[in-house]
């Protein structure tokens, strides 16, 4: 288990949960699976072949403690929209991973938050209505920051990590910001795409939030 000063106050909770699986999986399948099912759940029917291809590995007891650890998520989402503020706990545990298990694939560290801040006041005005490209996009915290400082841009996000690009749309969704989400080397091949999500699509029509899956073309 990841040691308890390595989790911030409001994932403890969620990281008791991640581990009830007791060493079952890798862990990095463990955390790659549950962005499928979430992104799967909020994928409104259009991502239902993800969905049943995920679990199907696991039973009924570890099917729950991913609806656990989501519920823990959406909660935390929750009260940072309450707050009035953002958060990235995906990317927060993504790092906690990262430190702990050298192995897990995880290689990645992002944009500490304050400088995320920081870079958001210093490009953005307050106009509003922007498309904004977001090429690097990692856990997507740059967009989130983005979007405190002025809402109602539409942001077109790309990364070359499954796993990243999961995030990204998890995050976008549950803070309300509309965009799509593209797995792709925006570098070799910038309009090959391995998949695509489309973000809280028309969510100005039926404030529904959703991630909708869209075949590459």
């Amino acid at each position: 288990m990841i040691k308890s000063a390595d989790i911030p106050r409001e994932l403890k909770e969620f990281n008791s949960h991640f581990f009830d699986f007791r060493y079952k999986y890798d862990v990095a399948q463990i955390f790659d699976d549950l962005l499928s099912i979430i992104i799967a759940c909020m994928g409104r029917g259009t991502n239902e072949q993800l969905y049943f291809e995920t679990i199907k590995k696991y039973d009924t007891d570890e099917l729950n403690t991913f609806a656990k650890m989501f519920a823990e998520l959406a909660l935390i989402y929750d009260a940072a929209k309450k707050n009035e503020s953002w958060c990235d706990p995906l990317g927060d545990y993504y790092e906690a991973l990262a430190s702990n298990y050298k192995k897990s694939n995880f290689g990645q560290f992002f944009t500490p938050k304050p400088l995320c801040d920081m870079m958001a006041m210093m490009l953005l005005t307050d106009d509003w209505g922007l498309n904004v490209n977001e090429p690097c996009s990692g856990s997507g915290r740059m967009v989130l920051a983005a979007n405190q400082r002025t809402k109602g841009n539409y942001y077109v996000c790309e990364d070359i990590d499954p796993i990243c690009c999961k995030m990204t749309a998890i995050n976008l969704c549950f803070h309300e910001i509309r965009g799509e989400v593209h797995c792709r080397d925006v570098l070799r091949a910038p309009t090959e795409s391995r998949f695509t999500y489309a973000i809280n699509y028309e969510f100005w029509k039926h404030e529904t939030t959703c991630i909708l899956q869209y075949k590459p073309a």
